[in-house]
Parts: C-alpha cells; sequence; structure tokens
C-alpha cells in the first residue's frame, strides 16, 4: 500500500468517525427534546423548583465559586485556559451531579454529553481562550451570558432581585447553567471544538424556547440570544471547512 493510498483510507476512516460522531449528538438532541415533552410543564416547574430551594445554599457556594475561578481566569493569563476549562467542566458535571440524584432523566443525558464533550475538547487542545483578541460583538453576548448565568431571575423566591443573585441555580438547572457555559464558549478561539459549540449552542436555543413558551422564564431570552449567537458561528465555521 502506497502513501497515498494510506492517506485516503485514513481520511476515510476520520470521516466515518465524524459521521458517526454528529449522528449520535444529533440522536442525544432528539432524545432530550422527546423526553422534555413526557412530563407536564407543572411537573417541571413543581422538580425545579424543589432543587431551587433545597439546594440554595449550594447554589451560593457555586456562585461564589464561578466567580472567583472568572476573575482568577481574567487576571492571570498563564493559567487562563486551565481555569476556563475547570469553570465550564464544574458548571456541567455539578448539573448532571445534581439531575441525577432528583432523576431528571433528560439533563442526565445532555448535561452527561457535554462534559464528555468538555473533557475530548480539552484533551484534544480545542478549548482554550483568548480574551485580548476577542472581538467586541463577541464580549457583548459573552456578557449578557455571563451576567444571566450569574442573576438567572427565576425559580427564586422574592425578593428576586437579590435572591437571584445569590441564590439562582447555577449549575443545577440547565438554563442558568446552559447560559453560562455559553457565555465562556463564546470566547473560544481557534480551533474551536464545534461539536461541543454546536451541541451547547442547539440545546441553550431549544431551552429558550421552551422556557419562556412552556415554563413563563421570560428571562430566557437571554438564552435565545447568546445560544443563536454560539450556533450560527458554529455552523458558519462547520460549512466553510466543508
Amino acid at each position: 500500500m502506497t502513501t497515498v493510498d494510506l492517506k485516503n483510507k485514513n481520511e476515510v476512516k476520520s470521516n466515518w468517525r465524524s459521521i458517526l460522531a454528529w449522528s449520535l449528538l444529533g440522536l442525544a438532541l432528539l432524545l432530550v427534546v422527546i423526553m422534555t415533552f413526557m412530563r407536564t410543564p407543572e411537573q417541571i416547574t413543581s422538580t425545579l423548583t424543589t432543587i431551587s430551594s433545597q439546594l440554595k445554599y449550594y447554589f451560593l457556594a457555586m456562585h461564589i465559586a464561578i466567580f472567583l475561578l472568572l476573575v482568577t481566569g481574567i487576571v492571570w493569563k498563564r493559567y487562563r485556559d486551565q481555569i476556563f476549562f475547570a469553570i465550564v467542566l464544574i458548571l456541567s458535571l455539578s448539573s448532571t451531579i445534581v439531575s441525577s440524584v432528583y432523576v431528571v432523566i433528560p439533563n442526565i443525558l445532555f448535561f452527561g454529553v457535554i462534559t464528555t464533550l468538555i473533557l475530548i475538547a480539552f484533551v484534544s487542545k480545542k478549548l482554550k481562550v483568548d480574551l485580548e483578541n476577542a472581538k467586541i460583538i463577541d464580549w457583548i453576548f459573552s456578557s449578557i451570558g455571563l451576567i444571566i448565568g450569574f442573576w438567572y431571575l427565576h425559580w427564586v423566591d422574592a425578593p428576586i432581585a437579590l435572591n437571584a443573585l445569590l441564590y439562582s441555580p447555577l449549575g443545577g438547572v440547565n438554563c442558568p447553567t446552559l447560559v453560562m457555559i455559553t457565555a465562556v464558549l463564546i470566547l473560544a478561539k481557534k480551533p474551536k471544538p464545534l461539536m461541543l459549540t454546536t451541541f451547547v449552542g442547539g440545546l441553550t436555543v431549544y431551552f429558550g424556547f421552551f422556557g419562556i413558551i412552556l415554563l413563563g422564564a421570560y428571562v430566557d431570552v437571554a438564552l435565545l440570544v447568546c445560544g443563536s449567537y454560539l450556533l450560527v458561528k458554529s455552523i458558519l465555521k462547520i460549512v466553510k471547512d466543508l
């Protein structure tokens, strides 16, 4: 077998692996959509309200930890990539564990997939951030996601503005967690982890619509805005690479 033949064979294998991976991601997204409609909005609201109430001090600790990591990552350039990796991994892994404890099946599935994709992206060195060279528009959408992630105005008791800042279910409930992960991924530099950004972007848009239409969580318009931006960027990059 010549070098050219071997190269072509390896490319074919790589293409098939890529097709299989994207197909599995599409199937996972489809399953999440189906499973979210297997429970009524009232049942979902009850579960998310219970999680937010029972784990409020855990979420307070999560707010503090993620804020400190974020500030450290911005200031400490030498270990910035590792710190931002830690942020998205902690958020996703925490949400997977919380979802498992409360048996929220769709969340177990997609946060488990996200956690796996984050680890793969980091190991393959495709999860890095470039704050100095980020575009202004990237900063705008990322800032929206970061603010709403920390200050998610739903699933908390009155006074909502204050309690959301302290106890919103970051790292436990899908909407604030997804929009925070989206905010970080918007700042990812090339080569971007396209499977991760596409999957997260698609989920964020979906749960944005779901929250607004079925749960009355109008703050989820931020998920639509940030998720759509990340998703469109990812799709344009995929099309460009074809």
